[in-house]
């Protein structure tokens, strides 16, 4: 059966969002066991040691309420990250936070989202009917932002209430740490919020954070997750980075008890472990680098430069997308489709790093697929 998540393009279920493989193996006929999951952007590096200690802890965890204040995690984020406690909200995966942003706007107020950006964002605030603008970044510039096209398009939504933006953006994995002061200073006139999405900070550098950019600004929101960096994604653990008056107004709007305890436990202990964030950082990179390239070989696709733990791709030539995704998924690879992203179609693609023999699975199978394209077109 069908999940009714799913949308339904060119009679393909593409998935909304990464991350659903068993479904995905269902519809396709794969064998689940054999499915290698590309399409959710985890850190496929093993998660900190201390999680199997912790884990051991569950059966007592269980017997216990959650504390509803999250306080040993919130020290633990302050400790790492240089953020006062007060500023920080722990939710359940940075979604739940997203859901709690439209309680700080008024009846009226507008929202700007730059896109590509993660979909949940204009779900969330037409939930609580509140209209968003989606500013498309253009590909064929490499989804650069000219602040003064950006600024011009901004000036016409006269009730805007804020501008979310992603940093690094999903799924193209650019990082905005030039445009951001300049978008701060915009913000500050005309008395806007800028929500930036950091949930794959981690993999880049915290050095590249909005945070260190404009330090404790009222106006400034940050979302993060723990869950794609320490490859615990089942916890759903996040936070906000936000003014304290700001959460004085969503508290009351969260569930009581919304982060388990073993959800908190788990982030308090892996948010410390600093040799686990330099291996991740440094294979990061390491294959990133190997996949752009490897990729970038394959003439039939274009890739994208990334900061992000993912690359994405699109498709020059005219051969079908749908075409590519059967072929992969028949090679029991799952990738992203992105055709459901603002701003993208159906001939781009989002992968998410792997080990490196999974990594070359990958790229000999979209290699073979064009070299039998070719092939047939000769014919």
């Amino acid at each position: 059966m069908i999940d009714p998540n799913k949308s339904q393009v060119s009679n393909i279920p593409y998935p909304t969002h990464g991350g659903n493989p068993r479904a995905m193996a269902e519809i396709s006929g794969t064998d689940p066991d054999k499915l290698i999951d590309f399409s959710a952007s985890i850190n496929p590096l093993s998660a900190s040691g201390c999680v199997s200690q912790l884990l051991l802890e569950t059966p007592r965890l269980l017997r216990e309420y959650p504390d509803p204040h999250c306080s040993v995690i919130t020290e633990r984020i302050s400790e790492v990250t240089g953020v006062p406690e007060d500023w920080i909200r722990v939710t359940n995966g940075s979604t739940e936070m997203i859901y709690l942003l439209p309680h700080l706007f008024h009846e009226g107020q507008e929202i700007a989202i730059i896109e590509p950006c993660f979909s949940e964002y204009e779900k969330s605030f037409m939930a609580f009917g509140i209209q968003s603008h989606s500013i498309e970044l253009e590909a064929n510039n490499g989804f650069q932002v000219s602040p003064f096209w950006l600024f011009s398009r901004l000036d016409t939504i006269q009730q805007l209430g804020a501008i979310v933006l992603g940093n690094p953006a999903s799924p193209t994995g650019k990082l905005y740490g030039d445009l951001l002061p300049q978008l701060q200073e915009y913000c500050e006139r005309r008395d806007l919020i800028l929500i930036v999405d950091e949930a794959f900070i981690d993999f880049s550098s915290p050095d590249n954070s909005a945070w260190n950019l404009l330090n404790r600004n009222s106006n400034l929101i940050l979302i993060r997750s723990l869950t794609k960096f320490y490859s615990i994604p089942g916890l759903r653990v996040g936070y906000g980075i936000l003014h304290p008056e700001k959460i004085q107004k969503i508290a009351p709007r969260q569930y009581p008890w919304s982060v388990n305890a073993l959800a908190q436990a788990v982030g308090a202990e892996v948010i410390l472990d600093k040799t686990f964030q330099e291996n991740t950082r440094a294979w990061t990179h390491h294959e990133r680098s190997f996949m752009f390239q490897a990729l970038g070989s394959i003439k039939e696709v274009e890739v994208f430069p990334s900061d992000a733990n993912y690359l994405l791709f699109r498709i020059r030539d005219n051969s079908p997308p749908v075409s590519l995704y059967q072929h992969l998924l028949s090679q029991s690879l799952l990738v992203r489709n992105c055709g459901n992203f603002k701003g993208l179609d159906e001939r781009f693609f989002r992968i998410s790093l792997r080990e490196r023999r999974e990594n070359q699975e990958l790229v000999d199978s979209i290699s073979a697929y064009f070299s039998s394209c070719n092939r047939d077109q000769v014919k």
